[in-house]
């Protein structure tokens, strides 16, 4: 796959100038352009059957324009002219009436330096992967895991942002990850799933991800137990990032008459224990969105949304942040030219600073259940302080396995949960979740209800 900046920089110009020239000779006062082109190549690799191989390419320009107190945005695909046409009339057919302006001033706007994207793997390298892999897996596990398949995903993409102001921003970027889908031979308990992350396709560590996928995978063939009652817990990283994706909302920009934040701390004002810190980190090298700029222009930073358990910042879209009162610091996501510029987290990440190995954790809790792997989406009701996971999950005495649970429930005060966290550790992961990427290590709990 060639990379995008090869293929489409003078049609992502060429779409953002037609768009430009039609802009200004239209009955607008300002105007911003987002032109888009995004690429991904779909390997399936799996043992003793054909290679799957699926291309996709999207092109795009978005206009936002606003005239007369009217405010208007349409998208229309493809990077020739007729498509920027197409969205500049979109745009001016949606009007709709605006109490304030929806586009940043030019005084807001700036870039932040980023490293340049990893390059795409060749041709070849996803195939090479899924053999390895599947080597690895089964040589790890004595023989007692397969892989099944292996999906790597890899896509490229290049932008342009474009104003009226005569402000500009670019960039180019690249992602790579893979799914992987073992079973116990012999067992027809099911598929375990892993998803990973691959930061540099070029370093990207064969051995060790298949030890980190067989680790998990192979505690699925212990014998069953169960239990309940007030334990410690020990979660996962992968739910750990659906437990934050949850309470991600919390940290966006709310209406004050509809903020549930306020009701969720303690008296000293702590949403967490003094071990959780979170960040929205969009300059960070080794998360997965990066960019010079936010969704609409604001200068990329690294936000702190909650220090050491205490609320400190929150993110907003420059038009959310007018609504609700607060600084407009950037934080609006674009991952589509069809969008429309809207506030979100991008890499949500937990501060490390402090954190244990993973194994000290471990270690920590003499008699706990271990929750490998959510079942279901993480719920999290804000009225009433409460959450539900569902979740899989093996019960220690202190390092031994004691038994696998395939399925258990908690259910409680999310406050609670959240303040007793009680240690972090060292072995961060980035998982997609609904509400953007998410950085979580594994963390342990105290005392918490288990449904078994």
């Amino acid at each position: 796959m060639s990379a995008p900046e090869e293929n489409h920089a003078e049609r992502l110009h060429a779409a953002a100038t037609a768009a430009r020239t039609q802009l200004e000779n239209s009955p607008v006062e300002r105007w911003e352009v987002f032109a888009k082109a995004s690429f991904a190549r779909e390997v399936e690799v799996a043992p003793s059957r054909p290679l799957k191989v699926i291309h996709v390419e999207e092109t795009g320009v978005g206009i936002r324009s606003l005239r007369n107190g009217l405010a208007g945005f349409a998208a229309a695909s493809g990077l020739g002219s007729g498509a920027s046409r197409r969205a500049v009339e979109g745009a001016l057919a949606t009007e709709t009436a605006v109490t304030h302006d929806p586009l940043p001033p030019r005084r807001l706007l700036g870039t932040t330096e980023v490293r340049a994207a990893s390059p795409l793997p060749p041709t070849g390298w996803a195939t090479h992967i899924g053999g390895e892999l599947a080597r690895a897996v089964t040589s790890l596990a004595g023989g007692r895991l397969r892989l099944r398949r292996a999906i790597i995903q890899e896509g490229a993409f290049s932008w342009i942002l474009a104003t009226g102001d005569d402000w500009v921003a670019r960039h180019d970027g690249a992602g790579t990850s893979l799914l992987a889908e073992v079973e116990v031979v012999g067992d027809r308990a099911g598929v375990w799933r892993d998803w990973l992350h691959i930061n540099d396709p070029e370093a990207f560590d064969v051995e060790a991800a298949a030890a980190r996928i067989s680790d998990r995978a192979l505690l699925t063939g212990g014998r069953v137990a169960t239990d309940s009652g007030l334990r410690d817990l020990i979660l996962h990283p992968e739910v750990v990032a659906q437990l934050l994706s949850a309470i991600a909302p919390l940290f966006l920009a709310t209406p004050d008459d509809e903020d549930p934040l306020p009701a969720l701390l303690d008296r000293d004002g702590r949403l967490a224990a003094p071990a959780l810190t979170l960040i929205d980190d969009r300059t960070d090298p080794e998360a997965p969105i990066t960019g010079p700029c936010d969704g609409e222009g604001l200068a990329a930073h690294r936000t702190l949304l909650l220090d050491e358990g205490v609320p400190r910042h929150r993110l907003a879209s420059f038009r959310d942040a007018h609504r609700c009162s607060e600084p407009a610091k950037g934080g609006a996501l674009r991952l589509s030219y069809r969008d429309y510029p809207s506030t979100g987290i991008a890499n949500l990440q937990v501060g490390t600073q402090d954190a244990v190995p993973a194994g000290e954790l471990l270690g920590a809790a003499d008699h706990a259940l271990y929750l490998l792997r959510p079942l279901a989406p993480v719920s999290f009701a804000p009225q009433t302080d409460t959450y539900r996971i569902i979740a899989s999950g093996v019960w220690l005495d202190g390092r031994a396995v004691r038994g696998w649970h395939p399925v258990v429930e908690l259910r409680g005060s999310l406050g609670r949960l959240l303040r007793r966290i009680e240690v972090v550790g060292n072995d961060l992961r980035w998982f997609q979740t609904s509400r953007g990427f998410v950085g979580a290590p594994s963390l342990l709990v105290r005392r918490q209800p288990v449904i078994g």
